[in-house]
């Protein structure tokens, strides 16, 4: 796992500075709440002494919900609000990815899955030099695209019955066949890595962002 630099503190508080939501709750809360908010932002951990603990602290006290994702990240992506901040395009993911499914696009790392499926191999975690891919706390799973499957009303085993190749390729069992229906899916235990989608010669299962 690379080791999060000074480039993410210095894009965390460039987005403390600039937060929309922090500037409403100063202006209408008054003077006591943004003292408050500058004796809170005071207390940050400085980047000579932060520790990996202190680094995912930051990353909780971020407000995701100002940025959505809209297309799928490498594995480990940290939150988009920070990711569009931390990643510099530098190919380093890229270039480490055995599938080959991982390219930058408008100067950030994005997943494409059309025509290949994550193999979780963390290759692309331990190239990124800038902290903008990295592991997941012990109680999260490690690896996640956040992607998930869409199932076609088109579905072979709907329509005929008798296919199970996407539930035979998933490597967590996450899909479960019943003859004559759509697959289901066990979201909690899918991590995205599109094995099912290239497992079916049909072309009925899409991938979205969870």
């Amino acid at each position: 796992m690379a080791e999060k630099d000074e480039r993410y503190y210095k894009a965390y508080m460039e987005h403390k500075t600039i937060s929309r939501r922090g500037l409403f709750r100063a202006l209408t809360s008054g003077t006591k709440k943004a003292s408050a908010d500058a004796s809170s932002a005071s207390s940050l951990p400085k980047l000579s002494e932060a520790s990996a603990a202190d680094q995912d602290l930051v990353t909780e006290q971020l407000d995701a919900s100002q940025v959505v994702r809209m297309v799928a990240r490498p594995p480990g992506a940290i939150d988009e609000v920070l990711f569009q901040k931390i990643c510099t395009g530098c190919s380093e993911c890229e270039s480490a990815c055995p599938e080959k499914i991982i390219h930058i696009d408008g100067g950030l790392a994005l997943l494409d899955v059309d025509y290949g499926y994550c193999s979780m191999c963390g290759e692309c975690q331990k190239a990124c030099p800038t902290g903008a891919l990295h592991a997941k706390k012990p109680h999260d799973k490690q690896n996640d695209t956040e992607l998930r499957p869409n199932f076609s009303s088109n579905c072979q085993n709907r329509l005929f019955g008798e296919c199970e190749l996407c539930a035979e390729q998933c490597p967590h069992q996450a899909i479960s066949i019943t003859t004559f229906s759509l697959p289901k899916l066990e979201q909690a235990k899918c991590d995205g890595c599109s094995r099912c989608k290239q497992a079916c010669p049909f072309s009925v299962i899409t991938m979205k962002l969870s």
